[in-house]
């Protein structure tokens, strides 16, 4: 068995001792991920006017997305060979250089070179971050770590943006990479000896190459199909035949392999899928609604840009609000129940925004709304990931972890992806040009937008909540399917 330099029996909550610089560095590190996600879109302007090629630029934010989904799926593996404390120390080593090698690219192609070794490096210290909640903590103080964790999100979704705009304006782009460079050192300090040794000694990492490349495929051209729906009709049905084909193919190998990347065992184990399921429909449902109403804000409504951006910071605060209620309620109710708790709350918060957007209603009546849907998210996800860790032995924590992490991270893109691809449909269908709505999306304000377009936008974003409802529909029977298949596993024990 491994070692773990933290037990079940010491005393003290995730800010005493034995945990406190566990719990720093890992939400150091968070911090880190959420603000380069912020800081980078707010970048793109003055990084285009320092570096020029301009049609290079968008690569620079889905550059390190493509990369940090990628590592994402190969964290599992390197955490159980190595051990969680050996895979931080690697990883953040890898990330604090990659991210000096960021700040100072003299050119845009150096820079998405750069952007996707700091995405690779990004998608394992999230992926270690994650895992070390199952790993440096005893059961009951997950819930209190993952409740960390989202505050922590929620505080950067309010002051990300602030702090990026005025890194900005104080010395440019390259400072808001720097900026990082203390704290991720700060995070490898800490952390560096107070994770636990979960390995004695290091097993040799499994490659499974083939694994990689057919997930790769599976990702890429799923994506490219959902956002041709309604564009190219053949676009759409060649990205979701080689999904297909992928899925299947991938499905055979992980059979074969010894050690696939991704075991077969953890997506469709007992309780595994079920958490699986109502964590990715939870999020492609809300996410997908969400996304797109600063277009809606800003388009229909008639408010600024800023403003519009703004608009999504009340689904991220009811998210992080469910989290830290979560360590309250989990000591009277299971995961299970909690999360049939967020499933359930999810139709009524949809519809309640639904109809508020429709009807014209006071946008602090929409914003509640969506505040409710992020209590959903928050529920589920955070008592989904609370579950599996439960469920989950220690020799396997990384490979479960980084298989939920992937499952969850494709229905996130899955979702903003659908939901972009009705909404455009919507549009097209209504006024029969598109442009305006991607311009807007581009960050273009003077687009010359009329009645019709804004019309336009309003239907569609009620036909994004009404797919995102058929989502919850789903996530609704999972957490059914899951409270009945923990009910049983009780009355067996």
């Amino acid at each position: 068995m491994p070692t773990v330099s933290i037990d079940e029996h010491t005393s003290g909550g995730i800010w005493s001792g034995p945990y406190l610089a566990v719990t720093v560095a890992n939400l150091t590190i968070v911090a880190i991920a959420a603000f380069d996600g912020l800081a980078v879109i707010a970048a793109l302007p003055s990084i285009a006017e320092d570096l020029g090629d301009v049609a290079l630029l968008p690569w620079v934010a889905t550059a390190y997305l493509g990369a940090s989904s990628v590592a994402v799926i190969v964290a599992g593996p390197v955490i159980d060979a190595i051990g969680i404390r050996r895979t931080f120390r690697v990883t953040g080593l890898w990330f604090l250089v990659t991210s000096a090698a960021v700040a100072i690219a003299p050119n845009l192609g150096l820079l998405l070179v750069a952007r996707v070794a700091q995405g690779l490096g990004g998608g394992l210290v999230i992926a270690v971050a994650l895992a070390s909640v199952g790993l440096a903590y005893p059961h009951r103080l997950r819930p209190d770590a993952f409740a960390a964790n989202s505050a922590v999100w929620g505080v950067m979704g309010f002051g990300g943006p602030a702090l990026a705009a005025g890194l900005l304006a104080l010395e440019g782009w390259r400072l808001i990479f720097i900026v990082q460079l203390p704290l991720t050192a700060l995070a490898l300090a800490l952390g560096w000896n107070a994770l636990p040794s979960t390995r004695d000694r290091p097993t040799r990492i499994e490659t499974d190459v083939v694994g990689v490349v057919l997930l790769t495929v599976v990702t890429v051209a799923s994506l490219v199909g959902l956002a041709q729906i309604g564009v190219r009709a053949w676009l759409a049905l060649a990205g979701g035949l080689v999904t297909l084909v992928a899925v299947v193919l991938y499905w055979i190998h992980a059979g074969r392999k010894a050690q696939p990347v991704l075991e077969r065992q953890h997506i469709v184990r007992l309780p595994l899928r079920w958490v699986h399921l109502t964590a990715g429909l939870v999020l492609a449902a809300g996410l997908a609604a969400d996304n797109y109403l600063p277009l809606y804000v800003q388009v229909t409504r008639g408010r600024s840009a800023g403003f519009a951006a703004f608009s999504v910071v009340f689904l991220t605060v009811g998210w992080t609000t469910a989290s830290i209620v979560f360590a309250r309620v989990l000591r009277a109710w299971p995961e299970a129940s909690v999360i049939m708790l967020g499933a359930g709350l999810l139709l009524p918060s949809l519809a309640f925004s639904g109809l508020a957007i429709g009807f014209d209603a006071p946008l602090a009546i929409v914003f509640v709304g969506f505040f409710a849907v992020g209590l959903s998210i928050g529920f589920v996800s955070t008592a989904g990931l609370t579950l599996i860790q439960r469920v989950s032995a220690d020799t396997e924590m990384g490979r479960v972890n980084a298989a939920h992490q992937f499952l969850r991270t494709l229905a996130i893109t899955y979702g903003i992806a659908l939901g972009g691809a009705v909404l455009l449909l919507v549009v097209d269908r209504r006024i029969g040009d598109v442009e305006v709505v991607r311009n807007v999306l581009a960050g273009e304000d003077d687009v010359g937008l009329g009645p019709a377009t804004r019309d336009a936008v309003q239907a569609g974003l009620v036909w994004v909540v009404a797919v995102a409802a058929v989502l919850g529909v789903g996530c609704v029977a999972a957490a059914m399917a899951l409270r009945r298949n923990e009910a049983g596993v009780d009355r067996s024990r």
